[in-house]
């Protein structure tokens, strides 16, 4: 079976298009990407590697028929009329974006009914008459539903690189638990640290630098 594309494959062939230059001044970007793609991938042109990976991105759409339809991606949660070709070419962006980040860390921030899944199934568990830990584990879905949220938007942003780790992002949210959760955020301050001032009472997502 053919190995799916990657963003990174994609990349590694612009990249050897530029260094082509050097060999084959003459040759338009044009051409020297479709010998990049053939060389690297073994495709017949990059038309043919854009067309593949376009494929790739589409697998994840969700696109109802129908007037006035909005199509919906479900790894990069964005949505747009797929008639348009600036709304495709601005949902291939963000959902480049995402798959960057994630083949780079292997994580990808869930979407808005994913993270919206987590953190009512969060609450359940946090309130609940269970166990300490047990309700310690539904205090983390809950701030795993913000930490997605946060990332995500940092990643739109161009800072994902820049943003805290989940187990960091914890300690900044602990003196916010306090307020929600008090009987939680003393094991959490224990586990994850306390680190108050970074974002704001009330907020979830990291600030952007």
């Amino acid at each position: 079976m053919q190995q799916a594309l990657t963003f990174a494959d994609v990349q590694s062939v612009k990249h050897l298009a530029k260094k082509l230059k050097q060999a084959h001044p003459e040759l338009p970007h044009g051409k020297r990407l479709n010998l990049a793609a053939a060389e690297l991938l073994g495709v017949r042109n990059y038309h043919e590697l854009n067309r593949r990976f376009q494929a790739v991105i589409d697998q994840y759409l969700d696109s109802p028929s129908g007037p006035n339809a909005v199509a919906h991606c479900l790894y990069c949660d964005f949505r747009f009329a797929a008639d348009l070709k600036g709304d495709q070419r601005e949902h291939r962006e963000n959902h480049e974006r995402i798959m960057e980040v994630h083949e780079i860390t292997g994580y990808r921030p869930g979407t808005y009914v994913e993270r919206e899944a987590m953190k009512t199934d969060g609450y359940t568990k946090a309130r609940s008459p269970g166990s300490l830990e047990d309700r310690i584990d539904g205090a983390l879905l809950i701030l795993r539903g913000w930490f997605d949220r946060s990332y995500h938007r940092a990643i739109d942003a161009g800072q994902w690189r820049k943003h805290p780790s989940f187990e960091t992002y914890v300690a900044l949210m602990v003196p916010y638990i306090e307020g929600i959760f008090p009987e939680l955020a003393p094991s959490l301050a224990q586990r994850y640290g306390r680190t108050p001032g970074v974002i704001a009472h009330g907020q979830t997502n990291w600030p952007l630098q």
